[in-house]
């Protein structure tokens, strides 16, 4: 007589993965910050701003425009020193040697012999002037500060003003006929006061600081050592918005940048990305394989254009802090490669790209990108990697995501998969709101390229 069993042993169930208490914590803290962040953070004014830019793209006229550069030229002149290279002081020929020598591949001899430039006090050359841009023309008057109007086609005017807070420090910048008008190197002032005001009535103010106690005033990215910060405030129809961004560029190439964002004074998120150095060749900056980063979306493309102007290879630490609590901690030991990774991926994005296609690029992100999470002023940490799997927010394709792993865990844990579709809709309405913001930011400095690329004064 036949009997029947079940035997699973070659079949054997998975056991139910071992959950870490700090991973319940970190999840909890996640979920309250997502939520309040989707409700709260939005881009609006400075969207606003970004739009009042492009505004003046669109709206200025590049006859115009010449025209107005042309009749200065006898301002400039009037406010400007010839000087030869002995009559500088040490800062001064230390600042404009370098540039020199990056610019125009000079060097200490052919230096000394160049024929004398021009000193040009840019204060008090457009320091109080205004220019306003209305159908076609040009105009100039007299402003407190320097500012650039345009008014549109329904009378409606947007403007940005610049106000040195002290006219002794203006702008200044140094220029050679060995080079016709270039300026060979620039002095920015140690601050200037940005007031945007837009045609739908908001406005947004701030300053730009400019740390002069550092061996060299004049900004260069590979001979010079600067720091800079823009705050910036909104009222944006009772609600106010800051974005302050800080930038330092050491001697040492080493390159600092950190940014915060905060809503009616709360404290939303923060990033600082610390010591990018170690330089490419400028023949792979310049490489096909890097420029095709441009055919990969906004984002990509801001990316090449930051990357080639700062040409760091390293990232030794980027910290992102969200809602004030949450922090996130990588390194980055090839930022081109990662970058290019990212790039191959979205241009998989809607063909239904398999498994081995994705985890080919996820591999190489593991490969240079480290990262930790954890919450602020707590023991609570885990290791990150990434992992190939469905996206599955708003299509099935397979794409990196984020994996945690805390302690007493036996294997990384996929984030994405233990959110509640609650969590997954407010990181979604987040991320939307990220892309437009880039979108927005990318647009307008494409149309500032695309403006101005061929415009020539003579």
């Amino acid at each position: 007589m036949l009997t029947s069993c079940s035997d699973n042993s070659d079949n054997p169930v998975e056991p139910k993965p071992v959950v870490s208490p700090e991973r319940q914590a970190f999840e909890d803290a996640l979920s309250t910050t997502l939520q309040k962040s989707a409700e709260q953070i939005r881009f609006d004014a400075v969207k606003q701003t970004l739009t009042t830019v492009g505004d003046f793209i669109v709206g200025i006229d590049e006859q115009a425009l010449s025209e107005q550069i042309v009749e200065l030229i006898p301002n400039v002149l009037e406010n400007s020193t010839q000087m030869e290279f002995n009559q500088l002081n040490e800062e001064d020929y230390m600042a404009v040697s370098a540039a020199l020598k990056e610019r125009f591949d000079m060097n200490d001899d052919d230096i000394r012999t160049a024929s004398f430039f021009v000193l040009v006090d840019a204060y008090n050359t457009i320091g109080n002037m205004k220019v306003t841009f209305q159908d076609g023309r040009a105009t100039r008057s007299e402003n407190d500060g320097f500012c650039i109007e345009h008014i549109d086609k329904n009378g409606k005017s947007s403007s940005i003003t610049l106000k040195f807070a002290d006219e002794r420090d203006g702008v200044r910048f140094f220029v050679s006929r060995l080079f016709g008008v270039s300026p060979i190197c620039i002095q920015l002032p140690k601050q200037i006061d940005i007031t945007v005001n837009s045609a739908s009535g908001v406005q947004m103010a701030g300053t730009v600081y400019l740390d002069t106690d550092a061996p060299s005033k004049y900004i260069s990215f590979k001979n010079s050592k600067w720091t800079g910060v823009c705050s910036l405030t909104s009222d944006y129809f009772g609600r106010f918005e800051t974005l302050e961004g800080v930038i330092h560029h050491g001697s040492d190439r080493a390159f600092h940048l950190g940014a915060d964002f905060a809503i009616d004074g709360v404290e939303k998120a923060a990033l600082t990305i610390t010591g990018m150095n170690k330089p490419y060749s400028e023949e792979y900056i310049e490489s096909d394989e890097l420029k095709s980063l441009r055919d990969c979306g906004a984002f990509f493309s801001a990316a090449y254009d930051v990357l080639k102007v700062i040409n760091g290879s390293e990232v030794e630490e980027v910290e992102f802090t969200l809602g004030g609590k949450l922090v996130f901690n990588a390194k980055v030991d090839d930022v081109a490669a990662c970058l290019l990774a990212l790039g191959n991926i979205r241009k998989l994005h809607g063909t239904k790209p398999g498994y081995e296609a994705i985890d080919e690029y996820t591999k190489i992100l593991n490969d240079h990108f480290h990262y930790t999470v954890s919450i602020k002023d707590t023991d609570v940490k885990a290791q990150g990697s990434l992992a190939t799997v469905i996206k599955n927010l708003e299509e099935s394709e397979y794409q990196p995501a984020v994996a945690l792993q805390f302690a007493g865990e036996k294997k990384p844990m996929v984030l994405m998969e233990r959110m509640s579709d609650q969590d997954k809709a407010n990181y979604k309405k987040i991320l939307e709101n990220i892309n437009d913001l880039t979108q927005y930011t990318s647009e307008t400095f494409k149309n500032i390229k695309d403006k101005f690329s061929d415009f020539r004064v003579f």
